[in-house]
């Protein structure tokens, strides 16, 4: 029969490490940790092992600083047979001052949060508040019962350039050449006035043009239907004219009148034509 192994426990740690061993390993450096792995509060040394990556205590500060006995898990792991880091009693050079890590960690944890902050977050609705307001392009469009539009924006228009001529002399920044807040907003209601006075004067103008050629094209069918027996009796007499045996028209095209396409007396035509090329050819002669 065989005999059953013991599995060996780690003992219990001491509050206060107190021993003479030291490891072989080459000491560990503090500058050589980053601002957030390393912990200089008075105190509260603590440092995060690079072998396995436990917090671990730094005892015999104002001695010689070592790594305390720790093992490779958390103390919290109820991990049955933990095993003993490489990293006990390994000595620590604190050769960075108290100061110094402390500025260092606020300018990481500073651009830490300026990182998050440009992080994509959590896109939540926002609540709706009302009805949005009137686009400025619409306002010439959107008017009371009792008043039309374009009257009421020139109303409008002349009582935002009263206000910008009153606070102008009041406003000694303004009266100086500049301009304050106050002076920019009213310019700004000004602008989107003079915007929609100009947007229902187009507008007006536009239904003026529609309403127009809607009377006008009655008129013009009633008028095209009064003289339309007329032109058909002239189109009735044209054909029924005799076309003269001596001139041979082109074929009728749409749009165009029916010429002849040879002159009538072919001798008189040449005898033209000799006249002219021999007046050509003196003006070509005379000197310019």
């Amino acid at each position: 029969m065989a005999t059953p192994t013991v599995e060996p426990t780690a003992r219990k740690r001491r509050r206060k490490t107190r021993t003479k061993n030291v490891s072989s390993l080459p000491p560990l450096v503090a500058s050589e940790f980053k601002a957030s792995q390393i912990d200089l509060t008075p105190g509260k040394e603590n440092v995060r092992c690079p072998a396995c990556t436990c917090w671990t205590p730094i005892t015999g500060v104002l001695g010689k600083p070592m790594l305390v006995p720790h093992h490779t898990t958390p103390y919290h792991d109820p991990t049955p047979n933990r095993r003993r880091c490489s990293n006990t009693n390994r000595r620590i050079i604190l050769n960075t001052a108290t100061d110094a890590w402390r500025e260092q960690l606020a300018e990481r944890t500073e651009v830490s949060a300026s990182v998050a902050s440009r992080r994509a977050t959590k896109v939540l609705p926002k609540p709706r508040k009302g009805p949005a307001p009137t686009p400025v392009h619409r306002l010439a469009t959107q008017e009371p019962q009792s008043a039309p539009a374009l009257p009421r924006l020139v109303s409008m228009l002349e009582r935002a350039r009263r206000d910008i001529d009153r606070h102008h002399i009041a406003c000694f920044l303004c009266r100086a050449g500049g301009r304050c807040e106050t002076g920019r907003a009213l310019e700004i209601r000004a602008a989107e006035t003079q915007a929609s006075c100009t947007i229902a004067r187009e507008q007006l103008h536009r239904q003026e043009r529609q309403q127009g050629g809607r009377s006008a094209a009655p008129t013009r069918r009633s008028q095209w239907a009064a003289v339309l027996p007329a032109v058909r009796d002239a189109d009735t007499r044209r054909t029924s004219v005799p076309v003269s045996p001596g001139r041979v028209e082109a074929p009728a095209q749409a749009g165009t009148a029916n010429v002849p396409t040879e002159p009538e007396n072919l001798e008189a035509h040449d005898r033209r034509q000799a006249a002219l090329g021999k007046r050509y050819a003196r003006l070509a002669d005379q000197p310019a």
